[in-house]
């Protein structure tokens, strides 16, 4: 099988990108590299079969994001799910916030949201915070690599996107951006994020509403990015038995090393491979199909995962 980039859709929940993934390559074997969240949209990584043993290797990629922030009000998503819970006026002020945001660029622990599938005591958060009850949820560790303000609009409006050097950003010839139902007509900071993984861009609104003197809440979100797939590789769910795979080189955050016939047969029979690499390296044959994960040590390369040809 292989490793598809996909287009997650607004209102889906990952988990139904998977299943309708399962279905349509008629196989049980789906996992993805990271969550989105219902409202959010954009790259969704999966991979199939025996490269469900790649997800480990994904799954602490960066992430880049396009933010929607709306300024005067919360809920208690921190998202567009509502209600929306009113908070002390904001007067658009581009210093103010250019300042503010340049503080995360600092931010080494963070705390995650309330509703969050991070667990204290065996308990995920969101299930506590469903049920009114208030779990007491420590700072992790979270890596903001780039924060930049895009635009600052009256209300939380689309744009349209497209791919450059630096990223994502508002192009009037891209691709449109699909939002979630306005819940008021507040200030809005379209941001661009790159984070290391584990960031929470939800968490990001919360403490920039708070740092600027109110209340703030992500209006909507699109992934644009997850470690070297980008959005405009991306193809919906129901459209992958036509789609191509990723080959190794697309995904993997390593080098990849090609092998002739007798060196495969070696990797799998398990035999180490005298090539002086350090570090994680992909292991391809001819045709660039991944052979297998291996790990150097400037001598010879330990074979971590296997992926057969017939898988």
């Amino acid at each position: 099988m292989a490793v598809y980039a996909v287009y997650k859709p607004l209102g889906a929940t990952s988990h139904d990108v998977v299943e309708t993934a399962r279905r349509v390559l008629a196989t049980k074997k789906v996992g993805h590299t990271g969550t989105l969240d219902p409202l959010a949209t954009g790259v969704l990584v999966l991979a199939t079969g025996s490269h469900t043993k790649l997800v480990p290797f994904l799954s602490g990629e960066d992430k880049e994001y396009l933010a929607w922030i709306s300024f005067g009000g919360s809920t208690p998503t921190l998202d567009a799910e509502g209600p929306l819970e009113p908070a002390a006026p904001w007067r658009p002020d581009e210093a103010a916030l250019r300042r503010a945001l340049a503080r995360f660029l600092e931010l080494e622990e963070q705390v995650p949201p309330a509703y969050s599938a991070v667990k204290v005591g065996g308990v995920k958060a969101y299930e506590a915070a469903r049920r009114g009850e208030a779990l007491a949820l420590e700072p992790r560790p979270v890596r903001y690599h780039q924060v930049e303000l895009l635009a600052l609009q009256e209300r939380p409006e689309p744009l349209r996107i497209a791919p450059g050097a630096e990223g994502w950003r508002p192009d009037p010839r891209g691709q449109a951006v699909e939002l979630p139902p306005e819940l008021a007509p507040l200030p809005t900071a379209v941001v661009r994020l790159v984070v290391g993984s584990g960031t929470y861009v939800r968490a990001f609104a919360r403490d920039l509403g708070a740092a600027l003197g109110t209340g703030a809440f992500l209006s909507g979100l699109v992934r644009t990015r997850v470690g070297r797939v980008g959005l405009e590789q991306t193809v919906p769910a129901e459209t992958l038995a036509q789609a191509r795979p990723l080959a190794a080189a697309e995904v993997l955050p390593f080098p990849a090393v090609e092998l002739d016939h007798t060196e495969v047969r070696r990797v799998l029979q398990g035999v180490p491979l005298p090539i002086p690499a350090r570090g994680l390296v992909a292991l391809t044959d001819r045709q660039g199909r991944l052979v297998a994960v291996a790990e150097g040590d400037g001598f010879k390369l330990k074979v971590r995962r296997v992926f057969r040809p017939e898988d």
